[in-house]
C-alpha cells in the first residue's frame, strides 16, 4: 500500500459497473467518487431481474468485500440454469439453447438477481462517496488532472474520470462523439407481475429454473424469468451485514415482449409516447391465446411497472488516444438483451479496470494502466455485442417457422 500512488478517481453513473468499479478502489485505498443523476436509488426501478454468469459472478467477487458478496449470492435467485428453453406460446417446447459464454444445463451459484437489490447491496460503506442528483454534462482534460462539469454548474477534479453512464452517456459524446449508437428497431415491453402463490402454481416449472422464451404467430417473443431469493432480504442482511439496509422484494416473474423491427413494435412513436397503462393493455391483449398462466401472469402485473425499451448496440470505434477519460459498460458497448450479457460485461470491465489502476504505482503510469484496460475491454466487449446479435437473430429466426406451425 505504501508505494501505491493515490489516485482520484471521478465515475459517472451508479449502476452496477459504476458501483462495482467504486467498490474495488475504494477497497485498494484509492480515493473514489461516484456521480448519479437520479436522485435516489430507488428513483429507477427499471430493468427488474438481471441475470449473472460466471463471468459477472467472478467479477463481482473480485470487485466486493467478502461479506457484502456473501449478501449478493444470499439474495440471488434460488436456483438457474444457463440453459435457454424456447416454447411455442402454448408452453409447447421447440428447442434449448446455451446462453452467454458460461452456457450450461448445471445448477450454478451465480444468478439471477434483483437489480435494486444489488445496486443496494453495492451502496453499502459508499454512502460518502456516491452523491445522487448530480449529473455529470461535461469536461476537460490537462495533462495532469481532468475536471467535470456538473449539471447544476458545480465542477470536480480528479486523475481519471470514467463514463459509466449507459447508453446515453454524456461522457461518451464528450471522448468520442462520432461514436454514436445505432437504433435496431426492436423494442422490448418490460413487466412484472408479483407471484402470488395460487398464480405460482400455475405457472409452468420451466420458468423457475431458467430463462424461457416464447415464440407466437404474431410475430411477438416472449421472455419469461423468475426471481425468487434464497432468503428474505431482511433475514440475509441482519445475518451477513447488519449494517446494510435492502428494500423487501417479494417474489415476481419478470416478462418482456419483443418483436422484430417490422413486426408488432413497427411504429416506434407509439411506444415513446404510451402510457405504462396503455402499455400493459397492449401485452394483455398480445397474449390472449397464449398458454392460460401466461396470460393472466401478464393480466395481474402492475401497470406502473410497464416500459418500453428501445434496443440500441454500438460498433467498434475507431481507435482513439488514451488520455484521462475512459469508459465501461453500456457507455462504450450497448448491446441486445439477448443473451443476457450487458451486465455481466460492464461488470467485467470493472474487475480489469480496478487491477489496472491498483497497479499504478507512479503517476505516470495511469495513462497507460488505461491503455492497457481499453485494449482488453475493445476486444471481449465487442465480441459480446456481436453475440448478443446472433442470439436475437437466433430467436427472430424460431419465430418465423413457429409462428406458421402455432397458427395453423
Amino acid at each position: 500500500m505504501g508505494d501505491r500512488v493515490t489516485l482520484r478517481v471521478l465515475i459517472a453513473g451508479a449502476g452496477v459497473g459504476g458501483l462495482a468499479l467504486a467498490q474495488a478502489l475504494r477497497q485498494a485505498g484509492l480515493a473514489v467518487t461516484v456521480f448519479e443523476r437520479a436522485p435516489t436509488v430507488r428513483a429507477d426501478r427499471r430493468g427488474y431481474r438481471i441475470n449473472i454468469n460466471r463471468v459477472g459472478g467472478d467479477a463481482l467477487a473480485a470487485c466486493l468485500p467478502k461479506d457484502l458478496f456473501r449478501l449478493y449470492l444470499a439474495t440471488s435467485h434460488d436456483e438457474a440454469r444457463a440453459r435457454v428453453a424456447v416454447f411455442d406460446h402454448r408452453m409447447r417446447p421447440l428447442y434449448a439453447t446455451d446462453v452467454g459464454v458460461d452456457g450450461t444445463a448445471t445448477p450454478r451459484d451465480h444468478t439471477g438477481v434483483n437489480r435494486l437489490t444489488l445496486r443496494q447491496i453495492m451502496l453499502a460503506g459508499l454512502e460518502r462517496e456516491v452523491r445522487f442528483g448530480q449529473e455529470v454534462v461535461g469536461f476537460e482534460q490537462t495533462p495532469d488532472r481532468v475536471r467535470v462539469r456538473l449539471a447544476d454548474g458545480s465542477t470536480a477534479e480528479g486523475d481519471l474520470l470514467v463514463g459509466a453512464d449507459g447508453v446515453g452517456s454524456a461522457v461518451r459524446a464528450g471522448l468520442l462523439p462520432r461514436a454514436g449508437t445505432r437504433d435496431t428497431g426492436v423494442r422490448c415491453l418490460w413487466g412484472r407481475t408479483t407471484l402470488r402463490p395460487a398464480l405460482r402454481d400455475l405457472l409452468p416449472a420451466p420458468l423457475f429454473d431458467r430463462v424461457a422464451v416464447t415464440v407466437a404467430p404474431q410475430g411477438h417473443i416472449g421472455i419469461w424469468g423468475a426471481y425468487r431469493a434464497r432468503q428474505s432480504h431482511g433475514e440475509a442482511a441482519a445475518a451477513v451485514t447488519p449494517p446494510v439496509s435492502l428494500d423487501p422484494e417479494p417474489d415476481y416473474l419478470m416478462w418482456v415482449l419483443s418483436g422484430e423491427p417490422r413486426g408488432p413494435f413497427a411504429g416506434a412513436d407509439q411506444w415513446r409516447t404510451a402510457s405504462p397503462a396503455g402499455l400493459h393493455r397492449y401485452a394483455a391483449d398480445a397474449t390472449t391465446g397464449w398458454h392460460p398462466a401466461l396470460h393472466q401472469a401478464v393480466r395481474e402485473a402492475a401497470p406502473e411497472d410497464c416500459f418500453v425499451q428501445n434496443v440500441r448496440v454500438a460498433g467498434r470505434p475507431p481507435a482513439w488516444p488514451t488520455g484521462r477519460v475512459t469508459l465501461l459498460g453500456d457507455a462504450i458497448h450497448p448491446m441486445s438483451p439477448a443473451g443476457g450479457t450487458g451486465a455481466n460485461t460492464a461488470l467485467r470491465d470493472a474487475a480489469v479496470l480496478a487491477d489496472q489502476l491498483t497497479a499504478v504505482r507512479h503517476p505516470a503510469g495511469l495513462v497507460p494502466a488505461v491503455a492497457a484496460y481499453e485494449t482488453e475491454m475493445c476486444r471481449y466487449g465487442f465480441a459480446a455485442v456481436a453475440e448478443s446479435l446472433r442470439y436475437g437473430e437466433r430467436f427472430a429466426q424460431a419465430i418465423r417457422p413457429a409462428g406458421k406451425e402455432t397458427h395453423r
